[in-house]
């Protein structure tokens, strides 16, 4: 087996960084049987890349208001690429960067690293980021029941507060739709 070709590489952290500012992840660019991300706020906790993609299409992107990549790049020497992000939610700005490793042809390890004291500010946005991010943790990546218990918080008086408030009205009822469309998507087996 030769080397990978760089250019490839470069061109799949390119399109990579393009679904972030696209807010919509595409499977083709991972290993969604193998593949895993882990995070500074789960520590060693591997999410699946399939969560990776399912779930942050149906409510992460859905809270950000946009995703600047400032940078991104390939290590040929490390056979590593690279992504700087500043994620928007409305005026607050978290600065993160992610470490890619690649399978063949997709990537199939991604670390982030940004900072866990960000998600305690008194954001509406950011709050209901941080509920999100309760979900992941507490389901242990289960994409069946970490949509279910997105769909349980929506119905719950938190929830409904979110539900009835601007800026989070929006993304609330959007969020809902993603969400029943994936749990329909889940029920179904695909």
């Amino acid at each position: 087996m030769g080397r990978p070709d760089p250019d490839r590489r470069l061109a799949l952290m390119r399109a990579f960084a393009q679904t972030y500012r696209d807010r919509h992840f595409r499977d083709e660019h991972y290993d969604l049987a193998d593949g895993f991300l882990q995070t500074t706020l789960s520590d060693d906790s591997k999410m699946p890349l399939r969560f990776f993609v399912e779930y942050n299409n149906a409510w992460w992107f859905e809270i950000v208001t946009a995703v600047r990549v400032p940078a991104v790049g390939y290590d040929p020497d490390s056979d590593t690429g690279f992504i700087v992000l500043d994620i928007e939610y409305d005026t607050d700005v978290l600065r993160a960067m992610q470490h890619v490793h690649f399978g063949d042809g997709v990537i199939n390890r991604i670390r982030t690293y940004a900072s866990g004291a960000f998600f305690s500010r008194p954001s509406p946005l950011v709050e209901l980021d941080s509920h999100g991010n309760r979900f992941w943790l507490e389901t242990g990546y289960h994409l069946r029941e970490s949509a279910e218990a997105a769909a349980d918080f929506l119905d719950s008086p938190t929830g409904a507060r979110f539900a009835a408030t601007p800026p989070t009205d929006g993304p609330i009822s959007r969020i809902r739709g993603n969400l029943d469309d994936l749990l329909n998507r889940i029920r179904q087996g695909g």
